[in-house]
């Protein structure tokens, strides 16, 4: 390791100002994340690329001005940069959105259990996904007590849902809450919320910004429910389901029921 050219590095006001700025930027991405709540999934997506491609910048900057000479042949100012955006966008890229799918439907593929196609509530998904005109989700229950369901699409679409939400909600609005996570597979909302997820994972700067909570409100939420009342003809099991969820959990925070 050559500990002059860290020295370079970090005694170099410029450099450090790079780096400096570059985290005031993933910062500020966050921030504009947070205010942005009800605008487009590919809106916010924007910004969250933002956030990892500034936090990953410093880092990356780092390794290939350390020693530059070193990994490239002739190294000059202008391939050093042109490596150091490139490189930069593929790791954001990765972390922000390929990898987010794969990490979250694996570990909650090997954990939960499939439905059954003879199934009640899978036979309802098949019905309503030729409707949307989509490919049919695989549905599968997750062995815990707390209400919850949530879709993920990658390479195939994957609906999941709790023992817990079964136990809790009626069965109209059980159906309605697979039509909420219908009409997000449907608009792919689930590669924005996953690639949220590992941005929070991965990033110490997004505590900041509470873009990720299952109390947050968008776009996307609102038009899943407005889709699941429109099937139904009314809002009322939409409504009085996520009021269930709500007040679980709100129980849950004081004790009055265990997982």
């Amino acid at each position: 390791m050559c500990t002059e050219c860290n020295l370079a590095f970090f005694l170099s006001p410029l450099k450090m100002g790079i780096v400096a700025a570059s985290f005031a930027a993933s910062i500020a991405a966050l921030l504009i994340l947070r205010k942005i709540k009800h605008a487009s999934a590919n809106k916010r997506l924007i910004f969250l690329y933002a956030h990892v491609f500034a936090f990953a910048f410093p880092f990356i900057f780092f390794l290939i001005f350390r020693g530059c000479q070193n990994y490239f042949s002739g190294c000059s100012q202008a391939k050093a940069i042109t490596a150091l955006v490139g490189l930069t966008a593929l790791v954001a890229g990765v972390l922000a959105l390929a990898l987010a799918p794969v990490v979250l439907a694996r570990r909650y593929t090997r954990k939960a259990m499939p439905i059954g196609r003879a199934s009640r509530w899978s036979r309802f998904v098949e019905e309503h996904s030729k409707k949307l005109g989509i490919r049919k989700p695989s549905v599968h229950a997750i062995n815990s007590a707390r209400p919850e369901a949530f879709s993920v699409y990658f390479l195939k679409p994957r609906i999941f849902v709790s023992v817990g939400l079964f136990e809790v909600l009626g069965r109209r609005e059980i159906e309605a809450v697979l039509l909420h996570e219908l009409s997000h597979i449907r608009s792919r909302a689930s590669v924005f919320k996953l690639s949220l997820h590992v941005a929070r994972v991965l990033s110490p700067f997004a505590v900041l910004a509470s873009f990720c909570g299952s109390q947050s409100v968008s776009r996307e939420e609102d038009s899943a429910d407005n889709y699941a009342a429109n099937v139904q003809g009314t809002s009322r099991y939409i409504d009085s389901a996520k009021a269930k969820v709500t007040d679980y959990a709100r129980k849950k925070k004081t004790g009055v029921v265990s997982e």
